[in-house]
């Protein structure tokens, strides 16, 4: 399993497009192969600073889900959204005998 976490601000009066653009890649990110969890949230201390958790099945449904149309409307559009580089950890965890 492959968790990703990540975190990003938005750029100054540019959050509801950020929040919009990730809700879009969100619902169609759903449906991805091996995709197990996707999902944005607001930080409850700064409300401009959003974070990102992803859990894929393995590396390889993360690699096809980055060649996706939808997600690669989302890496157009997000860095013009953000101020800076997101910043993103990967985790590659063991799974137990019968766990997705």
């Amino acid at each position: 399993m492959l968790i990703v976490i990540g975190s990003a601000t938005a750029a100054p009066g540019r959050r509801d497009e950020l929040v919009a653009a990730a809700r879009a890649v969100t619902a169609a990110t759903s449906g991805d192969r091996g995709c197990v969890t996707y999902s944005f949230s607001a930080d409850l201390g700064t409300p401009d600073r959003i974070h990102s958790v992803e859990i894929w099945a393995d590396r390889a449904a993360l690699d096809e889900h980055l060649t996706h149309d939808h997600t690669q409307e989302f890496l157009r559009v997000a860095p013009g959204l953000v101020t800076g580089a997101p910043i993103m950890s990967f985790y590659d965890v063991p799974t137990a005998s019968g766990s997705r």
